[in-house]
């Protein structure tokens, strides 16, 4: 199966769901990883469309949004990373894709308790920047920390649970 190149149908700064309608298939049909940043930024590397020659900074974000999000960059910002390693700032740290995540998509909703991938995010958000707040933890990872807490408080009748308690749980 061939499939044409999507990079005019996208947004300087755009994002695609993971899965869902098949667009990731398509758009990664001809986009290539041409370098990745490596494991302290596991999410994050340069793809280069062979169709268009089209060169995108990617974000893999499957925790939180299941979404790849994308920043159109050109020849000579591509060539920085790959010649001298030198990145753009954009989805630099993890708290970045998060919240450049919650302009462009829609959270996923988690039906455990403390669900692994809320867990995971937690811990690694307190790792990049440790003065952190819960409050901010709980922004990031999104309305999963509210709907968490009322499920808990409905399952175990506990009024005193709140999306903090959840959040300092999880990290």
């Amino acid at each position: 199966m061939t499939f044409d190149c999507i990079c005019q149908t996208l947004h300087d700064l755009a994002h695609v769901p993971m899965g869902l309608d098949g667009r990731d298939q398509q758009l990664f049909a001809t986009v290539k990883q041409v370098k990745v940043y490596g494991e302290s930024k596991y999410w994050l590397y340069l793809g280069k469309c062979s169709a268009c020659d089209q060169d995108w900074l990617v974000a893999q974000e499957e925790r939180i949004f299941d979404e790849y999000f994308l920043q159109r960059l050109t020849g000579d910002c591509a060539i920085k990373v790959v010649s001298d390693n030198v990145w753009p700032e954009e989805f630099f740290t993890y708290e970045d894709v998060l919240r450049k995540g919650a302009t462009l998509a829609h959270h996923c909703r988690f039906f455990e308790y403390v669900a692994p991938s809320l867990v995971w995010t937690a811990e690694d958000l307190r790792a990049e920047r440790p003065t952190i707040t819960t409050d901010e933890i709980a922004e990031l990872i999104g309305p999963s920390a509210n709907r968490l807490a009322e499920r808990k408080i409905k399952a175990e009748a506990e009024a005193d649970v709140t999306p903090e308690d959840i959040v300092n749980q999880a990290i």
